[in-house]
């Protein structure tokens, strides 16, 4: 494709992102489903054109004297990178029409530099999350794996990886990362295939370690989707002991059997809802929330949330804490996690819990994040940044029954 077909191309997929109707990636994943004639390379290049394009929409939206549209964002980012959009704007064939007059005044009066990235915050959470972490959210995430220790080691993955020439390296904290140089398309790799890693950003890696999963515990993961927090606790569990799935959505299951098979996990049963439960050493809850931590992985979520819609998740997260703490066992543990940046559904739930269920207390997580990963923290709860840790925002906390 020439370079005019690509920015056409990207175009049109910002604007239908830009109608915020639907997940970007599911948006991109249809747009080229639709379109199999478009190759690797040229599918690369819309890709990034497509979210650089994506990831300014809050700050080109405010330096936009008209409702920001996908063409003016494309073009707006190319003469960020020192191209002359009206060389691609041609109305030529496979290139997108000419620009407008009031398009070519927007472009013309763009500042030399962008409005910081602390712009990219619906007002809603302007109040509630630090400008260091928007700021650290504005860039795109690293492609981590987590070695998969029941069929490999992180020596030899990175062993394979430099045969294969790609470059990689250990991550900085958790002891079964490993971060690619560059996002790759491993889907059809020896490494996935056989099982002896499985993509997961380190700060799922990093909460997944705190939930101490040991073997023959018996552990029920309350909102399991597709899995990935399920086969690393199987992984810490060497096989040994019973990890419960179940998910109020049923179909986000529908991956996690042909994906624990590859991982070789044994100890994994899918449960169809939430009856017949029993009580359990430890129960997970992976809870439902808005996300705001994981925004530089989906930066087009930040713009599909509102504060009314958090009230509502934290709602939802309470009911669920309240159910799944009645099976937690007598010196069990009850698990909370969510990606989220906001106290509300960290801190100030964790606290929500603790008043109304005294036979619970707070187990202080800070010894066990410091063994498993190395950083210290002074509080009893754990928040990974992604200001301070480079992974995507999480927070984790620990309710043993008395």
């Amino acid at each position: 494709m020439k370079q005019s077909a690509r920015v056409n191309a990207a175009a049109e997929l910002t604007e239908e992102i830009f109608a915020f109707k639907r997940p970007a990636d599911a948006a991109v994943k249809e747009y080229f489903k639709a379109r199999r004639y478009i190759g690797g390379g040229d599918r690369r290049a819309i890709s990034d054109l497509v979210w650089r394009s994506v990831r300014r929409y809050g700050r080109l939206s405010l330096l936009c004297p008209f409702d920001l549209t996908g063409r003016a964002a494309v073009a707006a980012v190319l003469k960020y990178d020192g191209e002359n959009p009206e060389i691609f704007f041609t109305g030529e064939q496979y290139a997108p029409a000419a620009l407008s007059e009031e398009e070519k005044e927007f472009l013309n009066a763009l500042p030399l530099e962008l409005p910081s990235a602390e712009n990219e915050c619906p007002s809603d959470f302007a109040d509630k999350i630090d400008r260091a972490e928007l700021i650290a959210m504005a860039d795109e995430a690293p492609f981590d794996l987590r070695v998969n220790t029941l069929k490999s080691d992180r020596k030899k993955v990175l062993e394979m990886l430099a045969r294969e020439g790609i470059e990689a390296q250990e991550t900085p904290f958790s002891k079964s990362g490993i971060r690619l140089n560059g996002r790759l398309n491993l889907r059809d790799s020896e490494l996935l295939e056989n099982g002896l890693a499985d993509v997961q950003d380190e700060g799922s890696q990093i909460v997944s370690f705190l939930t101490q999963a040991k073997a023959g515990e018996t552990v029920m993961d309350w909102c399991a989707g597709a899995g990935g927090k399920t086969l690393a606790m199987a992984a810490m569990m060497e096989n040994k002991g019973t990890i419960y799935a179940a998910d109020a959505n049923v179909k986000r299951l529908k991956d996690l059997p042909d994906r624990a098979v590859r991982a070789g996990v044994r100890n994994v049963i899918l449960l169809n809802g939430y009856d017949s439960l029993k009580s359990y050493d430890l129960v997970l809850v992976d809870a439902p929330c808005s996300g705001t931590g994981t925004w530089r992985r989906a930066p087009d979520a930040r713009w599909c949330t509102s504060g009314k819609d958090v009230e509502h998740l934290v709602a939802v997260q309470a009911e669920i804490l309240e159910k799944a703490s009645r099976y937690v066992k007598k010196g069990g543990r009850l698990f909370y996690i969510t990606c989220s940046l906001l106290r509300e559904e960290n801190e100030e739930q964790a606290e929500r819990f603790l008043k109304a269920h005294e036979d619970f207390c707070l187990q202080d997580l800070s010894p066990v994040l410091k063994e498993t990963t190395g950083m210290e923290t002074s509080s009893a709860t754990v928040r990974l940044r992604p200001s301070v840790c480079g992974t995507d925002g999480f927070f984790a906390a620990s309710f043993l029954k008395r």
